[in-house]
Parts: structure tokens; sequence; C-alpha cells
């Protein structure tokens, strides 16, 4: 097992753990861990595209409002 694997699958768990006391903490830890899990598993590479395409669209709403 590569250490990006290793590191993916001991960062998961902690974020979840984490995320209902201190979301600020939490969510990026487990957004990272699904990062270094994308290589191997296809679960994670499409949540992964999925928060890319959620960002994006929340990037392109703040101009949006912001030049009115």
């Amino acid at each position: 097992m590569s250490k990006k694997l290793l590191l993916g699958f001991m960062l998961l768990p902690l974020g979840v753990l984490i995320t209902p006391l201190l979301p600020e903490f939490g969510i990026p830890i487990i957004l990272l861990s699904t990062r270094f899990l994308q290589e191997k598993y296809a679960w994670a590479r499409r949540f992964n595209v999925w928060v890319s395409e959620k960002y994006d669209a929340l990037k392109v709403w703040f101009r949006r409002r912001r030049s009115k």
C-alpha cells in the first residue's frame, strides 16, 4: 500500500470524527483524504469531481453577485 493511500485512510476517519465538533477543520481533512484516495478508488475521484464542480459554481455565483 502506498503512503498516500495509508495517509488517506488515516485522515478520513479523523475528519469524520472531527467534523461534528469542529467543521472548519474536519471538512478540509475529509477533502484532503479523498484527494489521496482518488488515485485508487473511483468513488473518491467522483466525489472530488463533484466538489470541484460545486466550488466552481460557487465562484461564478460570487462573481455575479459582486458585479451587480
